[in-house]
């Protein structure tokens, strides 16, 4: 069993949520987003879906999110929030997973995220950070941005 917290972020163009609690995820991304036009873009609609884990014998009382947009030269913080979780919050969610090993139990939360529209100004990263208690620094994901190179949109002109 895991004994650090950990998480993912899956990236995609939006995030919708079913009447039977299901959440459908349209547009996903790998580890790129890539642009066919040049610098800059705009997202009409772009989300994230962070999934946190932390185990059980991990203490913490606070959780900050943080998602900054990390480009070639600026770095600006488009989501950030903090989460105060008591100790009876914590126990209160072990608690329906009693039959689990106290060692087994993980706390498990999902935040989807989502942004409208969303200006790309040139190439960088989108990064997805938890930090629990301002001690411990998850690193949930990046996504990298890309613009064509001038050489091929030239190319790609002359072709046509």
């Amino acid at each position: 069993m895991n004994s650090e917290a950990y998480g993912t972020t899956l990236f995609c163009d939006d995030i919708r949520n079913e009447n039977n609690g299901k959440l459908i995820l349209v547009g996903c991304y790998t580890n790129e987003m890539n642009f066919s036009g040049p610098a800059p873009g705009m997202l009409p609609t772009f989300a994230a879906l962070v999934n946190l884990r932390v185990p059980r014998d991990v203490e913490f009382s606070k959780i900050k999110l943080v998602v900054v947009k990390q480009l070639t030269s600026e770095r600006e913080e488009i989501f950030k929030t903090e989460i105060e979780v008591t100790k009876e919050q914590r126990e209160q969610a072990f608690s329906a997973v009693e039959h689990e090993k106290p060692e087994d139990q993980i706390l498990a939360m999902t935040f989807p995220l989502s942004w409208t529209p969303l200006p790309i100004k040139e190439e960088g990263l989108i990064k997805v950070r938890a930090y629990l208690d301002d001690k411990i620094k998850l690193r949930l994901g990046a996504l990298k941005i890309n613009f064509p190179k001038a050489d091929i949109e030239a190319e790609s002109a002359a072709q046509t």
